[in-house]
């Protein structure tokens, strides 16, 4: 079978990578011959160097400017409607391979970790990708990940005229299944229940030298006892004023460390899960009265999660960094800025350990390391249990491969694909 993931971010964002990884790993799962393709935001080159069997291509729609973004989607529809090849060669190469790759495929994926709502124009975007995998009569999966809230009463019904026209949709939080069903009244029967496909990903680093030497660059004993950090250079949409929330983030940020690292001897360290998230995390180096190190470097995921395992405790706004500290059994608190983490958080039973972003509740952070520091052993048992009853109580999008009918059949031959 051949198989197309969309919507895929890239490997800048080292969860975003976790997520994909395991997405190929469950498709291989389902089928062991199954031929790859992956559409990109960006880093094709990057994860052509580490994935050189699959075929890799641009997302359409990549432009400088909306009004390109949008021509693009344009011809792009334009030609999965009159497979008319004048509008594909408008289109960059790139963009030109994922349409051809659209009409080889047998399934279409849209790829784990996404977030389908409307503070930005990138859900019309992976909304389109939908839509292209549906007009070509190919069934579509959408991989485990986030929808809502989307407003409007047009921008809402569009969502449910794509949606609805997948073979499964995988919500991996609560709200999200709530929203597909309550709100957009999806058909039930489309809808499946999962966890973060993180929580079944093992691949970080066993090789201790590997991750010695990042903190000795860092100037860090490999001895230290660590403070993890992961920060987010969030711009509080649709909250006001934005500028003052960010000042007060970075603010509270800089008194937890203050309060936590001189007391228990803790040497801050800030990781790099987001690159674009570096500025702020410097910003909270400068402002902070104690010495925090901000590793700039990019990481392959296994490395960045060996690094993060290091940590004693972990204070974490990336949410997919905390999933990293979650499994390695750290005692972890999480500073919520977009839903998923309230509610994956709650279905860990953890919903203790968390605030959200725009009233960062310092004192009870405080508190909560201090408990943590003070009474180790305890708070990772307790962390470690929350994993495996969340495995237990949550399937993986590998279980959902293999209940959708229209796959088995195409996997068995018993269909013939468009």
């Amino acid at each position: 079978m051949k198989f197309l993931i969309v919507n895929a971010f890239g490997r800048s964002n080292r969860g975003d990578s976790v997520l994909l990884d395991e997405c190929i790993r469950d498709i291989r799962q389902f089928d062991s011959a199954a031929v790859i393709a992956v559409a990109v935001y960006e880093g094709a080159a990057e994860a052509r160097n580490l994935y050189p069997e699959i075929k890799w291509s641009g997302r359409i729609g990549n432009a400088p400017g909306k009004p390109r973004t949008l021509w693009y989607l344009i011809l792009s529809w334009l030609f999965c409607i009159t497979r008319w090849p004048v509008f594909s060669r408008l289109l960059p190469v790139d963009q030109q391979e994922t349409l051809a790759e659209l009409l080889a495929a047998d399934v279409v994926i849209s790829a784990p970790g996404g977030y389908l709502h409307d503070s930005n124009f990138a859900y019309i975007v992976a909304l389109h990708h939908i839509h292209l995998g549906d007009l070509l009569g190919k069934p579509v999966v959408l991989a485990p990940q986030s929808y809502g809230p989307v407003n409007g009463f047009l921008a809402r019904a569009w969502t449910r005229h794509i949606l609805q026209k997948a073979v499964k949709i995988c919500a991996r939080e609560q709200y999200s299944f709530d929203f597909l069903s309550s709100t957009l009244r999806l058909d039930s029967d489309i809808i499946a229940r999962t966890g973060d496909s993180a929580f079944w990903n093992m691949e970080a680093t066993t090789k201790k030298d590997e991750v010695d030497a990042q903190f000795l660059r860092l100037g860090i004993s490999t001895a230290a006892p660590i403070l993890g950090l992961t920060v987010v250079n969030w711009h509080f949409p649709g909250l006001s004023p934005a500028e003052r929330l960010k000042s007060s983030y970075v603010k509270a940020l800089t008194e937890i460390v203050e309060a936590v690292s001189g007391q228990f001897g803790l040497q801050p360290v800030i990781f790099n899960q987001v690159s674009e998230d570096l500025p702020l995390a410097l910003e909270v180096q400068r402002l902070a009265k104690v010495h925090i190190a901000v590793d700039q470097m990019e990481h392959e995921p296994g490395v960045l999660r060996g690094m993060i395992g290091r940590s004693t405790v972990f204070l974490g706004t990336r949410f997919h960094s905390c999933i990293f500290a979650i499994m390695a059994g750290r005692p972890v608190f999480s500073i919520a800025y977009l839903p998923k983490t309230s509610s994956i958080m709650a279905d860990l039973g953890l919903a203790d350990r968390y605030c959200h972003i725009e009233a960062v509740e310092v004192e009870r952070i405080v508190e909560q390391i201090s408990f943590d520091v003070s009474n180790l052993v305890e708070s990772q048992d307790r962390i470690s249990d929350a994993v495996v009853q969340y495995r237990k109580k949550f399937g993986n999008f590998s279980d959902v491969l293999s209940t959708i009918p229209d796959l088995n059949q195409l996997r068995s031959g018993a269909v013939t694909p468009c």
